[in-house]
């Protein structure tokens, strides 16, 4: 973005001196105090292994020869165990492109610990100092801070200065320890507008922007800045739990993005990107669109389709079932190919963009109505469908068909999913179909559920000892994911650890039905036997879920701040049929129950129904959305309370007295 930018800002050559104003904490480089030092936990959050007590960022706009943007950080970490010191472990990335690149400059950095009563300090060497190339475009500054211990506490400062105006850095103020003060200041001229866009679940502590008038050489008299700060304190960490997509999606941070340049006597420069425009220049772009015209190399196997397949649908399954078949997903996430995808198709190998790229090709050659969808996996973060368009922001890609007024979603990188399946990584808020004639966003919410269902038929004898066979058929991504598992492990060794016995319980016989049969529910069938405790029983104790019900909750939190995102709804039925001995009879047995999530979110029943020597059980779970928020956790959490209680409830068999 240099090339005719720097000429629209020539009136700009702005802020050539500059004095960098104070941190609100006025954390000064190279100063610690003593009380810092003698922090032996954070008051906050007593379990951090480390907490970074500032982290200051400055970022303005210099006009020497052209214009570039420079960003000023200085970080303090303080240390308070070993398994924090990665922490002393700095990586600084940064970008070149052609004649365009980031230089880093003005590496500084300082370890303190405290000795004897004094303040002790290291410093950072320059010959420490490696530079890492670590793809075509991107490098990266790596140092290790010296002599760092427990307690120690870590200063650190470096400068970035950019040729790409278009591009400020993003502002993370939440880390995966907690932050007491985390401040970002920006100067930018008025005439550059930014779009700011804030994330996360925590509030700002402080927002100012005010109007400066410029100073420095050659700047005009009416010439301004916007100056703006952003803060915020005691920042919780960020941490890791149960059902979330990547922690970048909840992490609070602030990202900018150049809308438009607006010099005086020069009109307004519209700077970001549309998605016509974007499609348009993917669609000609050597490994993407263009990819999608090349036919030849696979006429012979797509003349025998079409030959044997005469209906849309059934053309759609067989080249989907022939890409997938044929080629192997190298596990490498792309938007655009490696090299062609007839380099792949001979390899039978590559990228996500070979594999669905070559497989939309094969559509379009069919004469089905085909094109790319790009995505945004769930460890790579959600999409925000009203920034502006920005190819960053994707890491994927598949294929949509459209056969009469039904779309199919298909990714042929997985050998075990079925049409219109897509893999739980792309399970990720929308995707961005990419046609000539048809651009919108497209749902990429699953079109199945995972659903498990067990059923048992067991006998009990007067010694406690119940013997019978179990049943276990999985369907949608319960069957994809034990599917997997079973491939993964070998089928005769996955059957090896299903029938360990375990405790009590044990289970032998195993047969696996439908493994290859990827539209048939995957069941597996045994016969269980629980050891009694040898001798006769007045009293015979029974958990009736045989060890298949929940017995932890996953929601530990009193209060949850992120979406509970489980990326497709559930549903889980369990079925046990008891006959218990001659001369006995059900003493106590748990009460049957339904719980319901608001707004129709989920459902639990539990029912248990005895008649003579017979017993049944019978739980049944929903989940009936992919996505739960902040406002439904407790409902959640309290939901898989129940859960977890009925299902561990025992049923009492008592002997009947003789007369």
């Amino acid at each position: 973005m240099k090339t005719n930018f720097t000429t629209l800002l020539a009136l700009a050559a702005f802020l050539v001196t500059i004095v960098i104003p104070a941190s609100a904490q006025d954390a000064k480089f190279g100063k610690v105090t003593e009380e810092e030092l003698k922090m032996s936990a954070y008051d906050k959050d007593a379990a951090a292994d480390a907490v970074i007590l500032s982290d200051y960022g400055f970022t303005r706009f210099e006009y020497i020869g052209e214009t570039k943007v420079v960003f000023e950080r200085h970080i303090r970490i303080k240390i308070f165990k070993k398994s924090a010191y990665k922490w002393a472990d700095f990586v600084v990335p940064y970008f070149i492109k052609g004649s365009d690149k980031e230089r880093v400059s003005s590496i500084k950095g300082y370890t303190f610990n405290l000795e004897g009563g004094k303040i002790v300090k290291d410093k950072l060497e320059s010959k420490s100092v490696f530079e890492e190339q670590n793809t075509e475009n991107w490098f990266a500054k790596k140092f290790t801070m010296p002599n760092v211990k427990e307690g120690s506490v870590i200063d650190v400062a470096y400068t970035i200065t950019s040729d790409f105006v278009y591009n400020l850095r993003d502002w993370e103020f939440q880390n995966n320890i907690p932050t007491v003060w985390s401040e970002y200041r920006a100067r930018i001229p008025e005439y550059l507008n930014y779009k700011f866009q804030m994330q996360g679940y925590l509030g700002l502590y402080k927002s100012e922007n005010q109007t400066e008038v410029a100073t420095g050489a050659n700047v005009t008299p009416d010439m301004k800045n916007n100056a703006y700060v952003w803060v915020m304190k005691d920042v919780p960490a960020l941490k890791e739990e149960k059902y979330i997509t990547t922690l970048r999606d909840y992490q609070s941070k602030i990202e900018f993005e150049l809308q438009s340049v607006q010099v005086p006597g020069q009109g307004t420069r519209i700077m970001t990107g549309d998605w016509s425009s974007v499609t348009k220049d993917l669609l000609m772009a050597e490994h993407f669109g263009t990819q999608l015209n090349r036919s030849g190399f696979f006429k012979t196997e797509l003349a025998a389709i079409q030959g044997k397949h005469k209906e849309p649908k059934e053309q759609m399954v067989a080249i989907f079932d022939l890409v997938k078949d044929r080629m192997k997903w190298n596990d490498q996430e792309r938007v655009y190919t490696n090299t062609t995808i007839r380099k792949a198709w001979d390899e039978r190998k590559g990228n996500s963009a070979d594999i669905n790229l070559l497989l939309t090709s094969m559509l379009l050659e069919a004469g089905l109505d085909a094109a790319p969808v790009l995505v945004s996996t769930r460890s790579h973060g959600r999409v925000n469908t009203h920034m502006s368009a920005m190819l960053s922001k994707f890491n994927y890609v598949i294929a949509l068909v459209k056969i009469g007024d039904k779309e199919y979603l298909l990714d042929a990188t997985d050998p075990l999913v079925t049409v219109g399946m897509l893999p739980a990584r792309c399970l990720n808020g929308q995707g961005r179909l990419i046609k000539k004639d048809d651009q919108r966003w497209v749902s990429l919410e699953p079109v199945t559920n995972s659903t498990k269902l067990f059923n048992a038929v067991l006998t009990i004898n007067e010694q406690g000892e119940i013997v019978g066979s179990g049943r276990e058929s999985a369907g949608g991504y319960r069957a994809l994911s034990l599917r997997r598992t079973i491939l993964d492990e070998g089928e005769s060794k996955y059957k090896e650890r299903l029938t360990k016995e375990v405790g009590d319980f044990k289970m032998s016989k195993t047969t696996i039905n439908n493994l290859d049969k990827l539209t048939d529910a995957l069941d597996i069938t045994y016969d269980i036997s629980i050891s009694g405790s040898g001798r006769s029983n007045d009293i015979i104790y029974l958990n009736p879920m045989l060890g298949q019900g929940e017995d932890e909750n996953p929601f530990k939190l009193t209060e949850r701040v992120y979406p509970v995102d489980f990326g497709m709804p559930i549903d889980e039925t369990y079925i046990c049929n008891f006959t218990i001995p001659e001369g006995y009879q059900v003493e106590e047995a748990p009460k049957s129950i339904a719980v319901n999530l608001p707004e129709n979110g989920g459902r639990f029943m539990y029912m248990v129904q005895h008649e003579g020597n017979s017993i049944q059980i019978m739980s049944k779970i929903n989940i009936n959305k992919p996505v739960f928020y902040a406002p439904e956790y407790a409902y959640l959490k309290e939901f898989f309370n129940q859960i977890i209680t009925k299902q561990a409830e025992q049923i009492v068999i008592k002997k009947i007295a003789a007369n």
